[in-house]
């Protein structure tokens, strides 16, 4: 069976993320930044959507070179948390999918889908485009995806046609997919290593395919070496990993839009299962509960609790809710709910149970 990787790449996350609380702002030039606090333009360009990148603007930059490039565009501070909240349900949605999961950062992952799509591309193809779908029906973004036989020809496909791209790559056509790309777009190979390639007469990925794995090891060493003759031929044994889970969170679009708080609490029960669950098949104990309310303006709202001590009861998680729910919309009786989840978080491992001869 033919090994499928997925690789997903949330489209100017943060950027995006701005567009859809201030749909204004996706008609201009948008940098979203992180201030350092020392002077008013100090700090560095967190996201930037395409038209602010059309003048030159891109993640990294100094913001005060950003604000040259693009004088007339909307300058925001990033709001990390409001982003974590939204990649936590998002990552959860693109889990469903895999067979395994990596979250790769907060706007990318990884998905083996090898025996999901039974090692067919074609179904891998139907599968991206169902989750571009299901992305954007529930939260609204764009996302761009790549398919290929490891997770190096994935991300690289997934860079090929952004935004809102899918492209797939079998393992019969990485020869001519790299064949096509510039030596700097291979993963790994950064300005650094590119102009040290480029010294020694090696400009091209045919070329570094080419070149004698012997003298790469005596330039970048052993393991580098190896590893960017590999790259360059499209070999990348690197396993998708499934990484300890720091929250697990479940989510639903309700039938209808609501502000009865009785209406939506009826999820919590079924939610709290799958997720009281999940805590167990992870033998992990949780200690923080939360609710995630996503308007029908796709404001996003969260409320917690902390529990007295950790827990994994299925009951705990369902009554908090339910509490947490009662107390949101006491005050904010005019909120429109599209759609609910639940997260539980602030993980501790269980104790080992003593033996008998221990006490």
């Amino acid at each position: 069976m033919n090994r499928i990787i997925m690789h997903i790449d949330l489209d100017y996350f943060y950027a995006q993320l701005e567009e859809l609380r201030n749909p204004q702002l996706a008609q201009k030039p948008l940098v979203v930044c992180m201030y350092s606090g020392r002077t008013l333009d100090s700090g560095a360009v967190a996201s930037a959507n395409y038209a602010a990148r059309q003048l030159g603007v891109h993640a990294g930059m100094p913001i005060i070179y950003a604000k040259k490039k693009a004088p007339a565009a909307a300058f925001l501070p990033a709001d990390r948390p409001h982003y974590e909240d939204v990649s936590g349900r998002i990552m959860a949605l693109f889990a469903g999918f895999a067979d395994r999961f990596e979250q790769e950062s907060i706007d990318e992952a990884s998905l083996d889908v090898s025996a999901k799509c039974a090692g067919s591309y074609v179904e891998a193809k139907k599968l991206a485009e169902k989750i571009k779908w299901k992305l954007h029906e529930d939260e609204r973004l764009s996302c761009s995806v790549g398919v290929g036989p490891n997770k190096l020809i994935a991300k690289m496909a997934a860079g090929h046609r952004k935004p809102d791209g899918l492209v797939v790559v079998s393992s019969i056509e990485v020869k001519d997919f790299l064949r096509s790309k510039a030596i700097a777009d291979l993963h790994g190979v950064g300005e650094k290593t590119a102009g040290a390639l480029a010294q020694k007469g090696i400009k091209t990925i045919v070329q570094l395919a080419a070149a004698p794995v012997s003298e790469l090891q005596e330039s970048f060493g052993e393991k580098r070496g190896l590893l960017l003759h590999e790259h360059a031929l499209g070999i990348d044994n690197d396993p998708v990993e499934e990484k300890a889970a720091r929250q697990i969170s479940r989510i639903v679009t309700l039938r209808e839009n609501s502000s009865d708080p009785n209406a939506i609490a009826v999820h919590c029960s079924p939610l709290a299962a799958d997720i009281a669950r999940k805590a167990k098949d992870a033998n992990v104990l949780f200690r923080t509960i939360t609710i995630l309310l996503v308007s029908d303006r796709i404001e996003n709202i969260t409320r917690s609790t902390t529990l007295p001590g950790p827990s994994q009861s299925e009951v705990d998680i369902s009554d908090s809710c339910r509490g947490l729910l009662g107390e949101f919309f006491e005050k904010n009786s005019q909120f429109v709910c599209r759609r609910f989840g639940i997260r539980v978080s602030n993980f501790e491992e269980p104790k080992a149970q003593k033996r008998i001869f221990e006490y």
